[in-house]
């Protein structure tokens, strides 16, 4: 028997079959916009615990005072004159080179090919991280193996071609604010310098300090420097490798006893340094003894052949 659609029951299903489809692409919408609002939380939760750019940021700022391994002090008035220039200079140059890869931007002189680097860049460093305040007065000085010269009428410095300076590299490894200053921990990663001992070092730093700054006019710049609470590496293994190892049945048996095993590894230490003296006394006697009883025993024999000859 064939069943028959009326023209509006045809019309009720296709508006049904419409409104099934509009509900599926919502639902599918809907769950697309809760994973977009998902992920765009989980980006915004992690940037703020994720400060690697910051860290990065005062890694070129304080590149060129690492360089030259300062002293620790108190107000940047405090600081050397001569590590404050140095770091001026070279920060400068690091920074140049890490940011543009070549110094073919700046102008050399054409008889030394020296570098002609002009104040204003330093100027410009120093505003970085100590403050536009801070002003440099512009000298030439001296360093270990060079002299750094600066030219009145041109305003710049004349770098002289080298291969590296300085003796360490920054590397962040922590921030953090105490008593209203930002704490900046840096390691010291010794520079892999040609025929030196430290080029077959790794990169792990060898020491921490801590650089501190002060906010002022909405930016943090740099106002002393001090020892950092964080050691290296190499301190904690030096510590380690000084423990005593003791045979895993004495351990036990220390244990067992309620005796400190340290002391145990030492008492056996000293138990068998003494043994080994009293061998080596009772050795030594046994042979003076012998020694003595052959020299005896000699004597009394020339006395009877000296008699039996009388």
């Amino acid at each position: 028997m064939k069943t028959y659609v009326t023209p509006e029951e045809h019309a009720r299903i296709h508006r049904r079959r419409r409104r099934q489809a509009l509900g599926l692409v919502m639902a599918v919408l809907l769950v697309i916009g809760i994973l977009t609002v998902l992920g765009a939380g989980v980006r915004l939760v992690a940037s703020l615990f994720d400060n690697t750019e910051q860290m990065q940021e005062y890694e070129d700022k304080l590149e060129g005072l690492v360089l030259f391994d300062p002293l620790p002090f108190e107000g940047i008035e405090n600081i050397d004159d001569l590590t404050l220039r140095e770091a001026a200079v070279w920060g400068c140059i690091y920074n140049i080179q890490e940011t543009q890869g070549n110094f073919d931007n700046y102008a050399h002189d054409p008889v030394t090919e020296q570098l002609l680097l002009p104040a204003v860049e330093v100027d410009t460093y120093l505003a970085r991280l100590l403050g536009p305040s801070f002003r440099l007065t512009h000298r030439s000085f001296e360093m270990d193996d060079m002299t750094i010269a600066f030219d009145e009428a041109t305003q710049c410095y004349s770098i002289p071609v080298t291969g590296g300076v300085g003796y360490y590299r920054a590397d962040v490894t922590a921030m953090f604010k105490q008593d209203g200053k930002l704490h900046v921990t840096v390691g010291y990663i010794p520079m892999n310098t040609t025929g030196d001992l430290i080029g077959a070092q790794s990169d792990t730093p060898t020491k921490y300090m801590d650089y501190l700054f002060e906010r002022t006019g909405g930016s943090w710049y740099l106002t002393g420097l001090t020892e950092s609470a964080t050691k290296p590496e190499q301190a904690a293994s030096s510590q380690a490798n000084s423990v005593v190892m003791m045979d895993s049945d004495e351990l036990q048996e220390a244990i067992l006893q309620g005796v400190n095993p340290d002391a145990v590894a030492g008492s056996e230490a000293s138990s068998g340094e003494a043994s080994s003296g009293d061998a080596a006394s009772s050795e030594a006697s046994s042979g003076e003894a012998s020694s003595g009883d052959a020299a005896s025993s000699d004597a009394a024999s020339s006395e009877a052949a000296a008699s039996t000859a009388g």
